[in-house]
């Protein structure tokens, strides 16, 4: 029986090695041996110590001992402004790798460690400060975390200020720095009940001292949510209010508010705006609402799904009251949704629902002006427009009336619109041909016109629409494809693929 061959070389590591070279250095220590450096703290108390074990424990001693500085050969290093007690728990750390953070000792030992570069201690500190956060601590606790660049402890007042906003006293919250305010008001975090009481946060601060804080009043309110106040504390308070009245600048906040809330204002168009997204503290959201379609069975649906992002659920809204059948279209007008037209196969309806989601409930409102399918709707500064090959209405919601406009220069069958920098905008093949086109419709000047935009993609069938950031995104039906155009610099480009190739789908 053969043996096997001894191995040429035999790997081996003790995990207790580090562990026994702590206890040996610290032993080493105790007895006073092989000591080369003596650390004089605030009061002249000495502490014996190894440089090594310093240089290895800390960047500040390394840099110290290692450079050339006067200290690296002096046998005595006096060390300004570090109390005694606390060099002691930091030396004690170099040598066992513990220490005991309490909340006699947290403040001094994070400024000791922050100025001796012992990054683990000061971390611990930190994350103990943190467990000792409440309503008289929380804002002096940001300041000190901020001087010294915890930003753990700093990230976590900030998240206890927000939370508890609403049960800081006056004065603590009148004392605050402009630019910490403005952090706070800025933040999707801050917890309100209700947009207005970021608004009287601002307004306390600025009345604490309106000599010296009146000129940053536009600041602050821009940093308010002003949409998301209620309509009527936006006409008594808001609009009543002096430094409002006195400010242009307030007063386009003010005009922007009143737009979001009439529906004249779209977001998509525009580009991002933090003032355009409720906080999630107010229970207000935006949603997925999905209306009709087809069973399993392919049976017809009168259900209305909606989805919550911040909620992560869905749950079923007003069933719709009528037979919905086919070639309907669905767009949202502010806070409310409107099914315009479709038909059941052999009848074409002019009906249009209107979806309240105030009230969660369903209402018919003015029938367009033809019945229709199988056509478009957007909508452009607060109106609903329709538009199909032989025809363009428009709806006013606040008159709950239609209006007849002008048709389209070239009829186009089954085309696809979208509103964009202040222009409806159609795109699809003209009535009997192959050849693809875009027009645009001029609410001023109440005229289709059609759009010289160069070559367009070589599209198949007309592509879905939508409109985001200033910019036409047209997604085709027959490839992943993704085309970008914008109007104002009236220019072609491309986004990656989609992840793969649709059919017959829509886009919002």
């Amino acid at each position: 029986m053969e043996r096997p061959a001894p191995l040429a070389v035999l790997p081996f590591s003790d995990p207790a090695h580090a562990l026994s070279l702590l206890r040996g250095l610290s032993q080493l220590r105790a007895e006073r041996k092989f000591l080369d450096v003596t650390l004089e703290a605030a009061g002249g108390r000495d502490f014996p110590a190894h440089r090594a074990v310093l240089a290895a424990a800390s960047p500040y001693f390394r840099a110290m001992f290692a450079g050339q500085l006067r200290e690296s050969r002096a046998e005595r290093v006096r060390l300004h402004g570090v109390p005694p007690d606390m060099l002691q728990l930091l030396l004690d750390f170099s040598y066992t790798g513990r220490v005991a953070v309490s909340g006699d000792n947290a403040e001094p030992l994070l400024r000791a460690a922050d100025l001796l570069q012992f990054p683990a201690v000061k971390e611990a500190c930190g994350a103990f400060l943190q467990q000792q956060l409440d309503l008289a601590n929380c804002l002096d606790m940001q300041d000190f975390a901020e001087a010294f660049s915890c930003s753990g402890l700093a990230s976590a007042a900030q998240r206890f200020i927000l939370r508890h906003v609403g049960e800081l006293g006056a004065e603590q919250l009148e004392r605050l720095p402009l630019a910490r305010l403005l952090r706070y008001l800025r933040d999707d975090g801050l917890c309100v009940p209700k947009e207005e009481a970021a608004y009287q946060l601002a307004l306390r601060w600025v009345r604490a001292d309106p000599p010296r804080r009146a000129a940053h009043w536009p600041q602050l309110l821009e940093a308010v949510r002003l949409p998301f106040v209620r309509r009527f504390y936006l006409l008594a308070h808001v609009e009543a209010e002096p430094l409002v009245a006195r400010c242009p600048p307030c007063l386009r906040l003010l005009r922007e508010a009143r737009d979001f809330q009439a529906a004249r204002y779209d977001r998509h168009d525009r580009g991002p705006c933090p003032r355009m997204r409720p906080r999630p503290s107010t229970g207000l959201a935006e949603i997925l609402v999905l209306v009709g379609g087809c069973d399993q069975d392919c049976d017809e649906l009168v259900t209305v799904d909606c989805y919550n992002p911040q909620t992560g659920q869905w749950r079923y809204l007003a069933e719709f009251p009528d037979h919905l059948g086919g070639g309907y279209s669905i767009v949202a007008l502010g806070n409310d949704i409107y099914v315009t037209g479709g038909s059941d196969g052999s009848r074409l309806y002019d009906c249009v629902w209107r979806y309240n989601s105030s009230v969660n409930e369903w209402t018919e409102v003015a029938p367009m002006l033809k019945a229709r399918e199988y056509h478009s709707s957007s909508v452009l500064d607060g109106l609903l427009y329709v538009v199909a090959a032989d025809s363009t209405e428009r709806y006013d919601h606040t008159t709950d009336s239609w209006e007849a406009l002008q048709p389209m220069t070239y009829p186009m069958d089954n085309c696809s619109t979208t509103a964009c920098r202040g222009r409806l905008y159609a795109i699809g093949s003209l009535a009997g041909k192959e050849t693809m086109v875009m027009q645009c419709y001029h609410p001023d000047a109440g005229l289709w016109s059609l759009v010289d935009c160069g070559q367009l993609p070589p599209w198949s069938f007309a592509p879905k629409t939508v409109t985001l950031n200033g910019l036409m995104y047209f997604i085709r039906d027959d490839s992943a494809e993704v085309d970008v155009y914008n109007p104002t610099k009236n220019e072609w480009d491309k986004i990656p693929s989609m992840n793969q190739d649709t059919r017959a789908a829509a886009a919002a």
